[in-house]
């Protein structure tokens, strides 16, 4: 997926399709995690569409509930669900900031000759 080190910097339009791909993919991971809170609130808890969306998103951010779980699978959900977001979190995190690494890497090594090192 990623250019090697003996290639070319990738030219810029290039990047940022490869950025775009990456955001998208981040969506895709967020919208997953807040869809499995929102249903699991639901049909745990009984909350209506709008609630259940909204404590997963507090949980998800890390902001806690704004519900008050009533049942003890409703409990052990939310404690499940906390542990993920912040596995979301690193994966979101991540997602988006390998293509920006790299290419920062990619730069600071592209113009060393093979064979040769900078110091």
């Amino acid at each position: 997926m990623f250019e090697r080190r003996n290639e070319q910097l990738l030219p810029f339009a290039r990047f940022l399709a490869r950025m775009t791909y990456s955001l998208g993919i981040a969506v895709a991971i967020d919208v997953g995690a807040l869809l499995v809170g929102g249903v699991g609130f639901r049909c745990l808890e009984d909350l209506g569409w709008t609630d259940a969306l909204l404590n997963a998103g507090l949980v998800l951010t890390g902001n806690g509930p704004i519900a008050h779980m009533q049942t003890g699978a409703g409990k052990v959900f939310l404690l499940l669900y906390a542990v993920l977001g912040v596995i979301v979190f690193a994966a979101v995190i991540s997602t988006v900031m390998v293509p920006v690494l790299h290419r920062a890497l990619h730069a600071f090594h592209a113009n060393v000759p093979e064979g040769e090192s900078r110091t």
